[in-house]
């Protein structure tokens, strides 16, 4: 698969931080895996967390350890 690129040369986005946000307003409870957001974003499980670790430095979601590898992500209502 060919991936679109910029001016630049750089490829471009495929995934925004809003499709991520939205990934949380459809999901059945706010809390999501990386592999969950990649499912249904139809992404790489590498570019879900990368964009959801982006949401977590701007505070805009949590992030919760829930074993020695697993996180879960929380979106907490406003």
């Amino acid at each position: 698969m060919d991936r679109e690129r910029d001016e630049t040369g750089q490829y471009t986005e495929q995934v925004t931080l809003e499709d991520v946000l939205n990934a949380f307003e459809e999901a059945e409870l706010p809390v999501l895996t990386a592999s969950e957001v990649a499912e249904m974003l139809d992404c790489s499980r590498a570019a879900a967390y990368n964009k959801l670790e982006e949401l977590v430095n701007r505070d805009e979601i949590h992030k919760k350890k829930v074993g020695a590898r697993a996180a879960v992500y929380i979106r907490m209502d406003e």
